[in-house]
Order: C-alpha cells, then structure tokens, then sequence
C-alpha cells in the first residue's frame, strides 16, 4: 500500500481535526448538570455518620441520580464520556476525589474529635460548591485534549 499523497494527509488530518472540534461543542453539559452532581456529592458527604436509616436511603437516592445525570447528558451531548479518562481529566478528576475524601474525612475528625454535629452538612455545602466549580474545570480540561490531540 503506498503511503497517501500529501494532499490525501492533509485532508485526512483536516478531517480529523474537524471531528476533534465537533466532539468539544458537543461535549458540554447542561448548565445545571455540574451543580446537581455537586448536590448528589455534597449529599454524600452530608449524610455520613448519619443512622442507616438515613444513610441506606440516601445511597439509593444518589445511585439513581448518578443514572440520571449520565442519561441526562447522553441526551443532551449525544455521548457519554468518562470523566476518569487520560490527559488533563484525569487530573482533575482525580484531584476532585482526593478533594472531596480530605473534605469527608476532615468532617468525620471534627465531629468524633471536636463534637462538632454540624461539620459534615458545612462540608456537604462545600463539596457541593468543589464538585460544581470542579465539573466546569473538567470541561475546559476535555476541551484542551481534544485541541492538543492529548491521549484521544
């Protein structure tokens, strides 16, 4: 097979580039989808320590919210795409998960330590905020990959 012409690479590096730019206008949620994820994490973090009674429901309340916010962008965007993918994301994804781990965890420390009943709906407040601001970050983060050709 020969190699193609440069006029056929060029075309076919136009091409892919197009796709590239296609996939970052698409790729861009709903305007409420990253504040209700913050509310699903932040509810997460509020409800630690809390009875089963209340805990156990909750988990069903936020798997289900999880359901609904990946058809919710599937039907806006048209794809799904993993927010634990390479590149930039990555790295935003994962710095939110250490984030919202240190925020629970402080949390659990001031109420067993300090007796501080109201530190885990403080820290579910903020991790709603971190997680909301962190999704907005995520897509300028996806939308450099696919500029830059980062890991596509």
């Amino acid at each position: 097979m020969a190699p193609p012409s440069p006029a056929d690479a060029a075309r076919m590096l136009a091409e892919v580039n197009a796709a590239k730019s296609e996939m970052a206008r698409r790729a861009v949620a709903p305007v409420w989808y990253h504040p209700a994820l913050g509310l699903l994490i932040g509810g997460l973090v509020a409800v630690q320590g809390q009875p089963l009674w209340i805990l156990g429901p909750y988990y069903g309340v936020f798997v289900l919210g999880l359901v609904g916010l990946v058809r919710a962008y599937r039907a806006h965007t048209g794809v799904w795409v993993n927010g634990y993918r390479k590149g930039r994301t990555m790295i935003v994804s994962l710095g939110l998960a250490a984030l919202i781990v240190a925020i629970m965890l402080a949390s659990t420390w001031l109420v067993r330590t300090r007796g501080l009943t109201m530190a885990p709906f403080i820290a579910g407040v903020l991790a709603t905020l971190v997680t909301t601001a962190g999704g907005f970050l995520w897509e300028i983060a996806y939308r450099r990959d696919l500029r830059d050709g980062a890991h596509l």
